[in-house]
């Protein structure tokens, strides 16, 4: 992929659902009308009102908490597509819950570069492909989830090493 038109042709080509984690304005959204989804979701997306989108849209309520998603999606969502502003502080639970109930591809859209290997380092221990493109627009990393069966045990083990991680980071960033 070499460009964001041909990304944009991509996320119009996608089919089933669409879970939208975070706000995101035209240029980092490229969902245009005539796509093949049959559900949008949203999440802590107040202002996502596009006109240009034949699709319902679903709020399913800004105050979920990333640790629940399970809950609302027993059945899972095809894709999600999400704002790294958004789930930055919640990336243990994100990370164990977009496996949890992604079907196909996750989508994330950074502002910064360098918040990637966060991201791509825990999805690596899965053996799952990530790619990171580089637009004018924004950054974005494609993590090819496709239906990945992830062993409660080792999903526990991660999540505490993350916990670990995390509380490290807070620890020495405020000592």
């Amino acid at each position: 992929m070499k460009s964001f038109s041909e990304l944009k042709k991509e996320i119009n080509t996608l089919t089933g659902s669409l879970l939208l984690i975070g706000n995101f304005d035209d240029k980092k959204f490229p969902l245009t009308k005539g796509n093949n989804l049959s559900d949008i979701y949203y999440l802590n997306s107040n202002n996502f009102t596009d006109s240009t989108v034949d699709v319902s849209l679903k709020d399913i309520a800004s105050n979920i908490h990333l640790k629940e998603l399970h809950k609302y999606f027993k059945d899972g969502v095809d894709n999600i597509y999400c704002n790294y502003d958004e789930i930055k502080d919640y990336i243990p639970s994100f990370f164990r819950e977009s496996l949890r109930i992604t079907k196909k591809n996750i989508y994330i859209v950074f502002n910064n570069k360098k918040n990637y290997s966060k991201i791509e380092k825990k999805y690596k221990r899965y053996n799952i492909n990530c790619t990171l493109y580089s637009f004018n627009e924004c950054n974005i990393a494609i993590i090819e989830a496709n239906d990945i069966m992830v062993n409660p045990i080792k999903e526990f083990y991660y999540y505490l090493l993350d916990k670990v991680e995390s509380i490290y980071n807070y620890i020495s960033e405020n000592v």
